[in-house]
Formats: structure tokens, C-alpha cells, sequence
């Protein structure tokens, strides 16, 4: 590493900023490494370096959207690019830092324009910038609860500036806050051709004194490859308990891969003096199924060298997860060498500082636009310094490929290699108003889901179940002192919708003057917010010095494989009454003041045995680790939301907190006013109406009015079948749900999904329907079934997409030693423009299915097969899903569902919860209905169909094939 001093050992935070987007990673000592990483959708499961990447670059297009500042996702690319490179581009980040003097384009080749003959044009760059300023300062005037100001041209540019660093910001707290590091204690070693620019900006937003920026910085990743080692990896999987039996077994494999790993490096020309080998294993506690990869000395004649992996492994994992497991053996799942080529080229490990010359030679003298406003600036020439010349901001330093910003209250120091160290200062602590300010509003934004994300991360990685850690099944949310939902990530959009309502059901049940500080409460019952008792809520305060009551609140919720019931899972598809689900808990004190409840915690979960034909939890074990994961969790939330109070002031942070809300609702309020509208004129009338039943025939009925005035609407579920004697009633938090979340995808722009959704909705649900059930009605299909329906009604109502699978596909099983719970992909229905998509989770679900290696090692199944199945979608104008005959292009199907086939090796009790296999996903406007889904049983004399819900035992050989539903086309086929 050019930036690494070996001998003060510095941790080194990598910021790579291009044209599209930006790269992070860290490096102390080693490169560090994941299993596994998904990058624009597509998630590679490998040994790789951790990178993290956000879509945030010099080409990252600018947009004043719902009163938000808002950089990208969308690129301007190279061509046509920004603005300022003449070809009737789109106003970037490049154009920002253009317009604010950052970028000079007489220290720029003539490459620009139509002809590639021309320098940046800056006066073009200013000009639409002015145009969005105006759009700006109109929208400001129309809000009275904005902080009234008129901004400059220069001011809006700043602004973008600082949202975009916000942004890049993120995957940086992701890459140390979330994994227990202290961001300030990095240095930030900056490249790419946009680094430099905002080196200094990003480095003081997360506390970092020392910015290093090389003198390749621009071209700093092809300079890396051409003094990279060559590296040669050979792994080959083990799947054994260490213990010091296994050390010949270990020996061994280490010496065949280590020869393996030298012969290919020495037939690449190294010879054997410059190769070395590292020996890595990849560890993990039995019963979890994330590896950890462990770097360790082996030494082959000492059998005690196994003692430094096993240290170094509890190391990482204390460190990754806060807690090591007990009693627990550990499996080596593979064994690796990574044999090095070292390289010739010398690179200086201990980075000197030189003695200071004369005076740094200034090029010249021009205004540049900062915080400060308008600063005479000097600009330096990279070729003209020399070892040891300080320069002092505000500066820019420039080479033939990039720009260095040397802001104000900081220093660049040239060090003997001829690269940049910035020596970063710190400003005044900011004095912002209350009123809401668009840019701010842009960067409180950030934070706030900065903080959600990163308790999701927490969560993953301090839990212990399948459920939460690999499949995904949980959400996290900050919520205001009200208990309306602030922010959330993107987790599961059944939970983010109702969690609130658990939230402000604990306010009124306790009472706020009740509530202390050190307090964590649990929560699942549906009267109490919950949505189905396996999602178990927990909520704590957040308390600041000398305040009585919460200033905040921090949620999650998971989903636990087991909490007692009628079957292994919790998933009983037959249940009548709540009391079968599972334990439930309407307001338990989980932490009393600092005080785990365990015991108390513990006789809950045993108390479902006392019911008839129903178990206790099958792991309580597992349960409270998941529990005390999701408390820390919310730790991390309270920890960040504290330092975003110091930062800012309370009264700031909750002002902005009401801002983003009403951001939300001005958005949602825009889009009723343009559907009511429409309608109106189409129709005659601003009132919306759809239907559709369950495969009992039940029905939902949803009647929707506009009031284009007033900018509102009513959605009015009279007319919804009654309540039912079976597990698919919904409580009403589900419906909340679905409504914020088909509000969020309807208004189609990036806005914050708050409680703000639902100021402009009025919801009328009558009690005793399926929608608002009796207290003690069976709901635990209500929540992975109906909500699925429920988001079809409102969508076809709107006329907004065909129907999508309208399931989750349910599948548990187990025996009293194990439970194990999955939804299964379907298709995603078409619109109109847009094609539907095959084997994806729809709607209201959001998981991940368990991993093939992890499914088949850790429960006594084997995967047959998982794959699309075709044909199964509508067909229609608008096309999704591929079909495998020949039709014309037009007349392929919409989204296709999965088929999935799991054989099993020992006998269980099985259960399904499936829908959609009574009445098929309707199409649109003209369009096919998908396929009904269908769940087959495969014995060895005899196939049967076991209908959409059942429970029942089956034998080893035995396999389950369930096909899941298509979804419906729009349009009629062409």
C-alpha cells in the first residue's frame, strides 16, 4: 500500500471516486476479505476484497425532487456526460464543482464537444445550474416552513456537493462504525479522478485529521496493478470439527495446495526465493453458517500452531460480533494457500516527512466558491513542487489529471515520495436553524437511513438463526418520540409499514412518564403492532442527558424459526386461534434498566406447551441469542442517533425529523392530486374501486376517493369477507403496511418511506373483517398471505400493475429438536411499459432464500432443483418472464414463478402456507393470467397434490415440489 505506515500502523479508509460511482474499502495490515458482495443486484458468492460502492461519481446526475436535493443514481456517462463538456450533456457533480471554481477548464486539454476540439465550458455549467437554482428558491417561497433565504447560483452547487459527500460517506460508516471501528482513528487514502475534490470534505464530515492523495491518484488503480504481487489462491473444502486430530489432515492439505500454488507462480517466472504462501482457513461455530476467513501462522512440525488459528478465529469473531459461542465446536469449512509473487518494485513502506524549502511557486490567483463564500484562492502545479513544500487552503493543486481541494483550515505537505498528505482542521460547530433547508433536509436524509442500515448490519451480524442472519428476515427503523416511523433501510416492507404502530401502542400501554432510560421492550401481539407472532418486535428509548422522557425510538424485528405452537416453525397452516401461533407478548419488559429478564423471558417461551396439541419453543436457546442480537442492535441506533444529537442539537434533529416527514407527505399528496386528476377526466369521477378473494373466497374489497382538492384520500375496505376460522385474518398493522408501501411504489420518485406516507390517507377498515380481526383470531397466515393480496387490491385499484404471485409460498419443517421456515420466489406481474420479472420476492416480502451448501449441511433435506418455471406467467403486450417455445417477442409470458424441489432424509412434520392456488394472478388491460402455483408430494409409489394449506408427516425419500405462481400480463398480446 502506498499510503500504509508499517511502523505507526494506521488503519487506511480507501476512497476510489470516479466518473459513476465510488469505491471504498480498509486496509490495517491486510486486505480484508468477505464470502460474498452484491453489486448492482447481482451477488457473487466468492473470496473477494471488501469493497463497498455507491452510485455517486463526478457523472452523478443533480435533481431537485419533493423538496430534495438528490445526487443519482442516474449517470450522464461519458457521453453525452455533464454539461460542461458541450454535448448537450445533463448537470452533474463535475458541473457543481465547474460552477464553484474547483475545476478549472483553461488546466484542461481542448478534448470537449461535439468535435473533441474544445475546452469545458463553464458559462453552460452555470447557466442550467441557475435555471435549477430558480426552481429552488420558487419552492422555498411556496413553503413557509422553510428557512427563507435566496439562494446563489454557487450556494445550490455547494450544496450538491455536500449531499453527494453525505452519500459517499455512508458506505464508509458501513465499512467501520458497523463493524465496531472508530471511523476518526482512519487516515483516508483518496484516488480516482474525482477524489481529490472531495478529499478534504469527506475526511472532516467523518472525523479523519489525515488525507493521503498519491501523485497517481487519478490513475492510481493501473499504477496499482503494475507493482501488484501476483497471487495465486487455491482453496479445497473440508467440512470438519478442529480439534487436534486434525492437524495431520490439515498438514497435509497445506503441503499439496502450498506445491500446487508454487508451480504455477514459478511456470509465471518468480522464482522460489520471492514466493511465499499464507495459510487461510475459513471458520465458523457448528449450528451458525457464515464463515470467517482466518489468517494464522501454520507451521507443519508444530501441532500447537493450530492453537493460533482457533485464537485468531475468536478474535475476529469477538471483534465482528460482539461475543464469542460457548460450548460450541468449530468447523473448518475449507482450506486455502495464497501463494504470493512478490514484485521487484519497491515501494517505500515508512512515509517521511522532508524538510521545508523555499516557498511553494503559485501558478496563479482565482476565485473559488467554499462554505466561506467566494476565497481568493492560489493554484499550484503538482510538477512544480517539491519534497517538504507546505501549502495552506484554500488551494487547489493540479497535474495533468486531477484536481486536489485544499479547503480552508487545511494544509497539503509534499512528502519525499512527491505525493500529497493533508493535514485536515476543524471548522466551528454548525448553527443551524430549525427551518427546513433543502440541502440539509438532502443530508439529514442520508443520516437517518445511514443509522437504520447500519443497526441492519449489526443485527445480521451479532444474530444466530438462518432466519435473520442468512434469509434476511428482519427489519430496523428509527421512529420519533410519537412513535412515527422517521426512517428505515430496506428491509421487509410488511414489517417497516406496521412497526410504528407497535411503537406507539407501547407509548399509550405504558406511558411515556413510565418509560426509563435502560428499558427494552418485546413485543409480537398483533393488538399491540404486531404482525405475526414469529416477528418479534423490540423496541428501546433513546434517552439524552437530563431529559425525562424519549427523545427518540429504536426498532427491530425478526422472524424466529421457532416460538412454540401446533408445529416445529411456528407456522401452523390449520391454527383457528392465536393461542396455537406460538408465544405471544404484548408488552414484555425485556430489559429492566439494564436488566435482562431471562428467566422471566423463558417462561413465556415455555408457556404455548400448556396449550393443547402445542409445544413450547423448540429453541429457546437460539431465541434469546436472536433477542439479545436485536438489542444490540438498537444499541447501535441509540449510539448513532446520540452522536447526531451532539452534532446537530436535539432541536435540530427533530425538526428535520418532522421535515422529512413532510417531504413524504407533500410527495404523496402530488401524486393523489395527478392520479385524481386523471381519473377525473378519463372517468368522470375521482373514485377508484377493486376486488379480489382469496382461495376461500373471501373477499377484499377496497373503494378509493380522491379529493383532488384537498389533495387526500379515503381507502374504504367495507365490503371485505368477515373474519375467518382459519389462519389468513390480517391484523391491522398489515394493511397499514400495504398501503405505505404501494403509496411509496405509486409516487415512483426517490422520496423517504415515513409516516408522512399516511398524513393524507384516511382508512377505514371495519372491525371483525378479515383486515381488523378479534384479538384472539389466528393471523399467522395474514401477514405472509393476505398482505400479498392485499397490495394486488390496492395496485388494481390504481390501475397500476397486473397481479403478482400474491403468496409467499411457505414451507416449514421440523421435529422438537429443529424448525426450519422459507418463502419461495414467484413472478412479479407486468405494467404498462414495463415487463414483469421471474423467480423474485414481490411486495411485501423482501427475503432471501437460504443457500443451497447451507440448506443441505444443516437440515436433513436435500435441493433437487430451483429453477424458473416457464410458461407460468401471463402473457400480454408487456413481457417479462422468457418463454422456452418460440412465440413472436410480443406474446412471451410476464413474470414467471419457480419451481422447487426438496427430498428429505429423515421423517418430519411438514407444513404449507400457500395462496393462488384456487384462483389464478389476474392480468391487465388485456392481458393472460399467470399460472396458479400447486405443491405436489412425490413418494415412491405415488404422486399426490396437497392443496394450498396443510400439515403432515412426511418419511425419508419423500419429495416436496412446489410450483409457485406466475404472474399476470398488461396489454392485450400482440
Amino acid at each position: 500500500m502506498t499510503a500504509y505506515d508499517q511502523e505507526k500502523k494506521q488503519p487506511i479508509i480507501g476512497f476510489d471516486m470516479g466518473g459513476t460511482s465510488t469505491d471504498v474499502c480498509r486496509y490495517a495490515g491486510h486486505l480484508e476479505q468477505v464470502m460474498e458482495t452484491t453489486t448492482a443486484g447481482v451477488t457473487i458468492q466468492a473470496p473477494q476484497l471488501d469493497i463497498n460502492t455507491v452510485a455517486a461519481g463526478g457523472g452523478s446526475r443533480l435533481y431537485f425532487r419533493n423538496g430534495l436535493f438528490t445526487v443519482g443514481p442516474e449517470s450522464a456517462g461519458a457521453h453525452p456526460g455533464p454539461v460542461c463538456y458541450k454535448k448537450n450533456g445533463h448537470l452533474t457533480i463535475t458541473d457543481a464543482n465547474v460552477v464553484l471554481g474547483r475545476v478549472l477548464p483553461d488546466f484542461f486539454p481542448a478534448i470537449f464537444g461535439p468535435k473533441a476540439d474544445e475546452i469545458l465550458d463553464k458559462d453552460a455549467a452555470y447557466r442550467q445550474m441557475e435555471d435549477l437554482t430558480k426552481q429552488i428558491n420558487e419552492f422555498i417561497k411556496a413553503h413557509p416552513d422553510a428557512e427563507q433565504k435566496e439562494y446563489k447560483v454557487e450556494e445550490v452547487a455547494l450544496g450538491f456537493v455536500a449531499v453527494a459527500n453525505e452519500e459517499m460517506c455512508r458506505p464508509i460508516r458501513a465499512l467501520t462504525q458497523s463493524r465496531g471501528y472508530d471511523t476518526a482513528i482512519h487516515a483516508l487514502a483518496s484516488f480516482g479522478g474525482a477524489g481529490g475534490q472531495h478529499a478534504c470534505s469527506i475526511a472532516r464530515i467523518l472525523g479523519i485529521n489525515t488525507v493521503f492523495i498519491h501523485k497517481y491518484s487519478s490513475v492510481l488503480s493501473a499504477f496499482g496493478i503494475a507493482l501488484a504481487d501476483v497471487v495465486c489462491d487455491i482453496q479445497e473444502p473440508a467440512h470438519k470439527v478442529l480439534t487436534d486430530e486434525l492437524f495431520p489432515f490439515l498438514k497435509d492439505r497445506f503441503n499439496h495446495l502450498s506445491d500446487k500454488a508454487e508451480n504455477q507462480l514459478i511456470e509465471q517466472g518468480f522464482p522460489p526465493e520471492r514466493i511465499t504462501c499464507e495459510h487461510i482457513l475459513h471458520m465458523r461455530y457448528e449450528r451458525t453458517d457464515s464463515s470467517i476467513i482466518v489468517h494464522a501462522q501454520f507451521d507443519p512440525q508444530k501441532p500447537a500452531s493450530l492453537t493460533n488459528f482457533i485464537e485468531s478465529f475468536r478474535e475476529i469473531y469477538k471483534k465482528e460480533y460482539g461475543f464469542n459461542l460457548h460450548n460450541r465446536n468449530i468447523i473448518v469449512d475449507d482450506v486455502r494457500i495464497r501463494g504470493v509473487g512478490k514484485s521487484v518494485i519497491h515501494v517505500s513502506e515508512h512515509l517521511e516527512d522532508a524538510e521545508e524549502p523555499e516557498q511553494p511557486p503559485v501558478t496563479t490567483e482565482r476565485l473559488v466558491f467554499f462554505d466561506e463564500g467566494k476565497l481568493a484562492t492560489n493554484i499550484y502545479q503538482l510538477h512544480n513542487l517539491k519534497a517538504g513544500h507546505t501549502i495552506r487552503g484554500p488551494a487547489l493543486i493540479i497535474d495533468n489529471n486531477s484536481t486536489v481541494v485544499v479547503e480552508p483550515l487545511c494544509k497539503a505537505m509534499i512528502t519525499k515520495e512527491g505525493n500529497i498528505r493533508l493535514e485536515v482542521g476543524t471548522k466551528k460547530e454548525n448553527d443551524f436553524s430549525t427551518h427546513m433547508d433543502p440541502i440539509r433536509l438532502a443530508i439529514f436524509s442520508n443520516r437517518f437511513m445511514s443509522i437504520a442500515e447500519q443497526m441492519g448490519k449489526a443485527l445480521q451480524r451479532t444474530s444466530i438463526s438462518t432466519n435473520i442472519k442468512e434469509r434476511l428476515d428482519f427489519s430496523c427503523a428509527l421512529f420519533g418520540p410519537d412513535g412515527g416511523l422517521i426512517a428505515n433501510a430496506p428491509h421487509i416492507p410488511v414489517h417497516l409499514g406496521g412497526m410504528q404502530y407497535a411503537v406507539t401502542f407501547q407509548i399509550e400501554h405504558i406511558g411515556l412518564d413510565k418509560i426509563k432510560n435502560g428499558d427494552v421492550f418485546l413485543s409480537n401481539h398483533p393488538k399491540a403492532g404486531g404482525s405475526h407472532l414469529p416477528d418479534f418486535t423490540v423496541i428501546t428509548p433513546v434517552f439524552i442527558k437530563n431529559s425525562k422522557h424519549p427523545v427518540f425510538f429504536v426498532a427491530n424485528r425478526g422472524h424466529h424459526a421457532d416460538i412454540g405452537g401446533l408445529v416445529p416453525g411456528s407456522m401452523p397452516p390449520h391454527s383457528t386461534k392465536l393461542i396455537q401461533e406460538g408465544a405471544a407478548f404484548i408488552s414484555f419488559k425485556l430489559v429492566d434498566q439494564g436488566n435482562f429478564q431471562e428467566e422471566e423471558l423463558i417462561r413465556h417461551l415455555k408457556a404455548p406447551g400448556e396449550v393443547e396439541g402445542c409445544s413450547g419453543s423448540r429453541n429457546i436457546t437460539d431465541n434469546i441469542s436472536d433477542l439479545k442480537a436485536q438489542i444490540a442492535a438498537n444499541n447501535k441506533g441509540i449510539f448513532l442517533v446520540c452522536d447526531l444529537i451532539e452534532e446537530y442539537s436535539l432541536e435540530v434533529v427533530q425538526a428535520y425529523m418532522q421535515h422529512i416527514r413532510t417531504t413524504a407527505e407533500d410527495a404523496v399528496k402530488a401524486m393523489l392530486k395527478e392520479v385524481g386528476t386523471k381519473i377525473k377526466e378519463e372517468t368522470g369521477s375521482s373514485r377508484m374501486e377493486a376486488v379480489d378473494c382469496m382461495d376461500d373466497g373471501t373477499d377484499i374489497k377496497l373503494k378509493i376517493d380522491i379529493d383532488v382538492e384537498q389533495e387526500n384520500a379515503t381507502f374504504d375496505f367495507t365490503g371485505t369477507g368477515p373474519e375467518v376460522f382459519s389462519s389468513i385474518n390480517a391484523p391491522r398493522a398489515i394493511t397499514m403496511s400495504a398501503i405505505i408501501y404501494c403509496l411509496r411504489c405509486l409516487v415512483n420518485k426517490d422520496i423517504p418511506l415515513n409516516s408522512g406516507c399516511l398524513e393524507p390517507i384516511k382508512i377505514h377498515v371495519p372491525h371483525g373483517t378479515i383486515l381488523s380481526p378479534s384479538d384472539d383470531a389466528a393471523v399467522v397466515g395474514g401477514n405472509v398471505l393476505t398482505s400479498q393480496r392485499l397490495c394486488d387490491v390496492i395496485f388494481k385499484a390504481f390501475g397500476a400493475v397486473a397481479a403478482s404471485q400474491g403468496c409467499m409460498n411457505n414451507v416449514t419443517f421440523g421435529d422438537e429438536s429443529m424448525g426450519y421456515y422459507e418463502t419461495i420466489a414467484g413472478g412479479s406481474g407486468a405494467g404498462n411499459g414495463w415487463n414483469g420479472r421471474d423467480a423474485i420476492h414481490t411486495h411485501m416480502t423482501n427475503t432471501r432464500i437460504t443457500d443451497p451448501e447451507i440448506f443441505e449441511s444443516r437440515y436433513p433435506v436435500i435441493l433437487r432443483e430451483f429453477r424458473v418455471r416457464p410458461g407460468s406467467g401471463g402473457k400480454g403486450k408487456w413481457k417479462g418472464g422468457k418463454d422456452n417455445n418460440k412465440d413472436v417477442l410480443q406474446n412471451k409470458t410476464s413474470g414467471n414463478g419457480v419451481i422447487r424441489s426438496m427430498q428429505f432424509r429423515r421423517a418430519l412434520s411438514l407444513s404449507l402456507l400457500t395462496e393462488r392456488r384456487a384462483i389464478a394472478p389476474y392480468g391487465l388491460a388485456g392481458g393472460w393470467s399467470g399460472k396458479r402455483g400447486q405443491n405436489l408430494l412425490h413418494r415412491k409409489d405415488k404422486t399426490m397434490s396437497l392443496g394450498a394449506k396443510i400439515t403432515l408427516q412426511v418419511e425419508p425419500g419423500d419429495t416436496l415440489e412446489v410450483k409457485t405462481p406466475g404472474a399476470g400480463g398488461w396489454g392485450i398480446p400482440e
